[in-house]
């Protein structure tokens, strides 16, 4: 669900225009107890790190989500500066768990005489779900981490969690934007092998150390990365039109063995400008 007001910080930190750099030094402002764009920064007795994590852990970026990669690099600079980088990899984590534990809302159906509530749905879609999982996707191919309740929420936007498991339309594009965003990343770690290039994260190390598995566990991954194009693939059939056309997106970019997208570039296939 789409919070009504976003974070005021969240609002200063990647307000038009923004880069990594821009954002980098407009949290080093706020966390320094600095006005950015008119929004206060941390009073005399808060404490910097918590403040940070706080942020991470409580924000919904749905009003934004173009603005992750940057997002994520400052964060994560800021947060090696302040010590931090395990307490802020945590909140990610718990991020994660307050926005994507629960199926989407649009996967709940409605009881009788809420038919014309829209319960936070923009454009009869979760964003906050969606935007989530595409967050937490570029925080996985930037380097970063990867929270379990991702990889929940991706294998059931294409019902290959448990069964009877609730699916909507934003759950289905949820798993799209995780692949249009991390495809490659999801892709490696379902196979079993470490990432080819270096990732800007400090989480980068440690998967390209990633021995190969044996034959048969890489046997069992290629198997079920099938299935994940044929999930892609089959679910257009039951989505409606907006999630079919998201759908069909990204069957065409899987197959095609495209790089992964930027956030910017995920946010423009989702929520195309007007």
């Amino acid at each position: 669900m789409t919070d009504a007001t976003p974070n005021p910080w969240a609002e200063a930190l990647v307000a038009d225009p923004y880069s990594p750099q821009i954002v980098t030094s407009r949290l080093r402002d706020l966390l320094a107890g600095k006005a950015v764009n008119g929004v206060p920064g941390v009073s005399k007795n808060e404490n910097p790190a918590s403040e940070l994590e706080g942020l991470v852990q409580q924000t919904d970026w749905s009003f934004k989500p173009a603005a992750f990669d940057s997002v994520w690099r400052a964060v994560f600079d800021v947060a090696k500066e302040l010590g931090c980088t395990e307490k802020i990899r945590d909140a990610t984590y718990f991020w994660t768990e307050q926005y994507l534990a629960n199926e989407a809302v649009d996967a709940i159906p409605a009881e009788e005489g809420d038919e014309d509530e829209n319960f936070g749905l923009v454009d009869g879609l979760d964003k906050t779900w969606i935007a989530t999982a595409v967050g937490d996707a570029r925080l996985y191919a930037l380097g970063y981490g990867y929270s379990a309740f991702a990889w929940n929420a991706f294998l059931d936007g294409l019902s290959l969690g448990e069964d009877g498991s609730p699916i909507s339309d934003s759950m289905r594009i949820g798993s799209c934007g995780q692949l249009l965003a991390a495809g490659q990343r999801l892709k490696l770690r379902i196979l079993g092998g470490g990432d080819k290039k270096a990732t800007p994260g400090f989480a980068g190390r440690y998967l390209q150390g990633q021995p190969p598995k044996n034959d048969e566990d890489k046997k069992a991954g290629e198997e079920f990365w099938k299935k994940v194009v044929k999930a892609v693939e089959d679910q257009q059939s039951k989505a409606g039109e907006r999630a079919k056309a998201i759908l069909k997106r990204t069957e065409e970019h899987l197959k095609a063995d495209k790089p992964d997208l930027t956030s910017e570039e995920v946010a423009n296939v989702i929520w195309p400008p007007k």
